[in-house]
């Protein structure tokens, strides 16, 4: 059988609606409640800071966006989701979630460890600890890499939170003004 007669045997699923589809189908009803729940919160406060509202409205945005998006894909292309699946049906490139419980079980410490120490240490220096304890433990060979990436990040957070945004963050052990 040639590989044209093989796609004339098979059948079309163009139009078929997978579980896929009906998934994000669903997550985008869920986002999109909660996009209303957070256009109903003021952004803004009396003082002009930002409000218990900015961040749920720029993640429900972007969670709309995101979600239609792949619900178009899939509903374009139902046939690439099948195509995915190997011999067994599961996804071809599926992750083996169990293969660094150890790894793992480090970052969600030094995880809870940032969240401890953030308020005592300050925004800056938890926030560049952290990053580059996690960077340590996965990427050993570039320590100027990973040095340059956490100091950089932690101060980038650092601007944009504190000098773009106005919002408050704690300054901890450091003579931050």
């Amino acid at each position: 059988m040639t590989a044209a007669e093989a796609e004339r045997a098979r059948p079309a699923v163009r139009g078929r609606i997978d579980s896929r589809t009906v998934f994000f189908g669903l997550l985008l009803v869920l986002v999109a409640a909660y996009l209303q729940l957070a256009l109903g919160m003021e952004w803004r406060t009396a003082a002009g800071r930002i409000g218990p509202g900015f961040f749920p409205r720029v993640i429900g945005v972007l969670g709309v966006v995101l979600t239609l998006v792949a619900l178009v894909q899939s509903l374009r292309s139902p046939q690439a989701a099948e195509d995915d699946l190997d011999a067994d049906g599961e996804e071809a490139g599926e992750a083996d979630l169990g293969r660094h419980p150890r790894t793992m079980a480090i970052v969600v410490g030094a995880s809870a460890a940032f969240a401890a120490t953030f308020v005592a240490l300050g925004a800056v220096l938890a926030c560049a600890l952290f990053l580059f304890g996690c960077l340590w433990l996965l990427n050993r060979p570039r320590p100027v890499l990973n040095t340059l990436v956490s100091v950089g990040l932690a101060l980038g957070l650092y601007l944009l939170f504190e000098t773009a945004l106005g919002a408050g963050l704690p300054a901890g052990v450091l003579p931050l003004p």
